[in-house]
Formats: C-alpha cells, sequence, structure tokens
C-alpha cells in the first residue's frame, strides 16, 4: 500500500473528531528531508493549527495556536499524561494503528487544545522552545569539546612523528585552552623552540 493511501485512509479515522471539534482539512503538502519525502497532512479552526507528518506512518504530530506550537508528546509529557498516551513510537504493519492511537490521544487534549484556550499549550511552547535552546548549546559545547580533544590528540601524534610545525599549528586551533596539560605545554614549548 502507498504511503500517501495510508494517510488518506488514516484521516478518515481522525476527520470525525476533528469535525466535531470545529477543525477542517486544510491541504496535504508534500516535502522532501533527510530521510526521504514526507506528507503533511494540516487541519485548522480559527486560529489553532495541527499538523501530522507523515512518511510510512506518523512521524510527528505538532500542535499549533498563532505562533505557539507544541509537539504530541511533550505536550502530554508535560499535561502530566505521559502514561495515559497511546500513540506508538514504533511503526506497524498495521498503519492505522497509529491513527487509532493518536485519536485516543486527542481525546486527552479536549480541555486545553480542542476545546479550551489553549493556555497550556502557550506555556509549554516556550518551554520547549528553551529546552531546544539549552539542549542545543549543549550539543554545540560538547562538539566544540570532542572536537578540541580530538585536535590535541592529533597534535600529539603530529609531534610524536616529528613533524613539529604540523604539531604547533594544531595546537593554535584549540578554542577551550583549559583542556591543555603540563605535559601539551611542554610539547608547544618544544615545537616553538624546534620550528
Amino acid at each position: 500500500m502507498q504511503p500517501l493511501t495510508d494517510l488518506v485512509k488514516g484521516i478518515e479515522v481522525l476527520e470525525p473528531f476533528l469535525t466535531q471539534h470545529g477543525f477542517e482539512f486544510e491541504n496535504y503538502e508534500n516535502g522532501q528531508g533527510s530521510g526521504g519525502e514526507f506528507t503533511l497532512a494540516t487541519f485548522v479552526s480559527g486560529r489553532k493549527k495541527i499538523i501530522i507528518n507523515y512518511r510510512f506512518s506518523i512521524g510527528q504530530v505538532i500542535y499549533q495556536f498563532d505562533s505557539a506550537k507544541v509537539c504530541h508528546d511533550f505536550y502530554l509529557d508535560q499535561l502530566g499524561l505521559a502514561d495515559k498516551k497511546n500513540f506508538p513510537d514504533f511503526d506497524s504493519e498495521d498503519k492505522l494503528i497509529a491513527f487509532t492511537c493518536l485519536l485516543h490521544d486527542f481525546e486527552l487534549l479536549i480541555n486545553d487544545f480542542f476545546d479550551g484556550d489553549c493556555r497550556h499549550l502557550e506555556v509549554f511552547s516556550n518551554l520547549q522552545d528553551n529546552v531546544i535552546l539549552e539542549y542545543g548549546g549543549k550539543a554545540r559545547e560538547e562538539y566544540d569539546l570532542n572536537l578540541d580533544k580530538d585536535r590535541i590528540e592529533e597534535a600529539r601524534q603530529k609531534f610524536k612523528n616529528k613533524d613539529f610545525k604540523r604539531s604547533i599549528e594544531i595546537y593554535r586551533t584549540v578554542e577551550i585552552r583549559g583542556l591543555l596539560n603540563d605535559l601539551d605545554s611542554r610539547l608547544i614549548d618544544f615545537c616553538e623552540r624546534h620550528f
């Protein structure tokens, strides 16, 4: 069965609930990502939007109110409903299972999102943005740290191979200077004297 056919059948599972809560289908949009082609199905009700990302199964569901956005799992986790959600984090042979599980989880969001004023969604959106920024910053710091450790190892190896010029050049690229120990200081001094 083709992915788009599966998506259309899955949307049929969700539509009665969405229509009952004032949501109308807006459009399908195809895109290309690192994992291949995907389709976004969007539903709208006034200032609210639901975006379903589908490849071979539902990949992600985004809830939006004005510019505030939050993903499905984060939303339910922050509401304290992690143990009640059914939406699977696995791909099943039965492509409709993800839609029936999502439909179950929609029921958990009636008060805040579907019939509510999205007060929690707005708070969680800011929290999610902060988590992403913090993780992104930490990921960048970790990357820089590992990169500098690799540079130090490479500089030491060049020194062992008596390539003092290249060793000192690599040492000069180390940005986190606190990673350099006494051995590195002695190697740098030696390279500077013999280069």
